[in-house]
């Protein structure tokens, strides 16, 4: 199709000027000017003539209709004549440029008819294509209808396909999940006894063969009756002072007849001092502390007690071997005992245990911290589980299968329940 338009380019400048709006502007503001001043040379003349009614009117009153008339005549005759004369004289000026014009306006004009007539074929074409439309909807509305429901079961066969198997590991991965979470739980609140026991064991032996270098540290065998390490303390000049017996109790609670045992365990194997170093204090105790005659500490409080109960046979054995009276030697022995050196050594001890357990206070409060944000995101992961479930549900309907243990429990009858 043709491309038709209004306007022409300036050979100047280059810019594009509507030649219709130019005409049509430029002869109505000219029109407008010429018309202007007529009229304002009319309402001068036209103001001179009232004035003359005036005069005339207390002049000659009786004939003022007349003369007023005639003079309005006279006026418009006047004005009309400007008129035509200012219209005659663009009509002369513009008279060359107006035919020019006129032909570009009478071919823009035809272009105009010949795109509004396009435009109308245009619009009856829309009408026709909508109308068509409309048609096609109407037709295929009930083959659209079949072919939805037909595509709504394929859907749900495909998702049933689709997430059975999902589902299926889904719920495997949650019971796993699940399963994993209280074995953490347990093994963080509880832990495995007998592999706690078995590392505090351990640990107790590795401390005492690191940090006393002269001495015996003898592991009692599993299956062998006795507590679990003997420590032959030993001088200086590598010979024995004594001996520390040592067993190892990590359990939730504390058992009263493990003092008995462990006093007739010392005494079959000949040992000065017992240590039962346990995680659990006894109740009305919360620290280190001397009771039977056996020593119960913490193995945070094992550490510090054992140095000093080393060094105290070591004296205990330098009094014997110095001192043959028995009554010096336990002079000698309540002078120790009694001593500034033995106060400071138990003060020591005191403020150690107080500072471990300060320090074991914290990490049980950390220790809570990490179990509650776990427990916080395996929250998060089961609502989320949950959540999917529900949102594959709500797409596929009965389609899937139902998962027992995201689903609530079916209330019983009254019927059932009176069976």
């Amino acid at each position: 199709m043709t491309n038709y338009n209004n306007t022409v380019k300036c050979p100047n400048c280059g810019q594009e000027i509507n030649i219709e709006s130019l005409i049509q502007a430029g002869a109505k503001d000219e029109l407008n000017k010429q018309l202007a001043i007529q009229k304002a040379e009319f309402n001068e003349k036209l103001k001179e003539l009232e004035k003359q009614n005036l005069s005339l009117k207390e002049k000659f009153e009786e004939e003022k209709n007349k003369e007023i008339e005639q003079a309005l005549n006279d006026a418009k005759k006047k004005q009309l004549k400007a008129e035509e004369d200012l219209r005659q004289k663009i009509k002369e000026e513009n008279q060359e440029a107006n035919e020019l014009l006129q032909k570009e306006l009478n071919q823009k004009n035809e272009q105009l008819k010949e795109f509004n007539k396009l435009k109308a074929e245009k619009a009856k074409l829309e009408r026709e294509k909508d109308a068509l439309a409309d048609e096609i909807k109407a037709k295929t509305e009930e083959e659209f209808s079949i072919k939805l429901a037909q595509e709504k079961q394929t859907l749900q066969q495909n998702a049933e396909k689709k997430y059975e198997l999902k589902i299926i590991e889904l719920e495997e991965k949650l019971k796993a999940q699940v399963e994993l979470t209280k074995q953490m739980q347990e093994k963080q609140e509880q832990g495995s006894m007998q592999s706690q026991g078995e590392a505090q064991e351990l640990g107790i032996e590795k401390y005492l063969k690191d940090k006393f270098k002269l001495d015996d540290i003898n592991e009692i065998k599993k299956g062998e009756r006795g507590a679990d390490t003997l420590q032959i303390v030993k001088n200086d000049f590598n010979q024995p002072c004594g001996s520390i017996y040592y067993e190892s109790k990590r359990t939730k609670t504390f058992s009263t007849g493990w003092i008995g045992k462990f006093k007739d365990d010392m005494q079959s194997k000949g040992a000065d001092i017992g240590v039962l170093v346990t995680s659990v204090y006894p109740n009305g105790m919360d620290r280190m502390e001397l009771r039977e005659g056996i020593y119960i500490c913490s193995y945070e409080e094992f550490k510090a007690l054992a140095p000093i109960l080393r060094n105290v046979l070591i004296e205990l054995s330098n009094i014997k071997a110095l001192q043959h009276n028995q009554y010096e030697k336990s002079v000698q022995l309540y002078n120790f005992l009694t001593s500034n050196e033995f106060k400071l050594q138990f003060e020591t001890i005191y403020n150690c245990f107080s500072n471990l357990r300060t320090n074991l206070q914290r990490e049980k409060d950390a220790m809570n911290r990490i179990w509650k944000q776990r427990e916080k995101e395996l929250n998060n992961v089961l609502k989320a589980t949950t959540g999917m479930y529900g949102s594959i549900q709500g797409i596929a309907g009965n389609a899937i299968p139902v998962v027992e243990s995201l689903e609530l429990p079916l209330l019983e009858t009254s019927d059932e329940s009176e069976e």
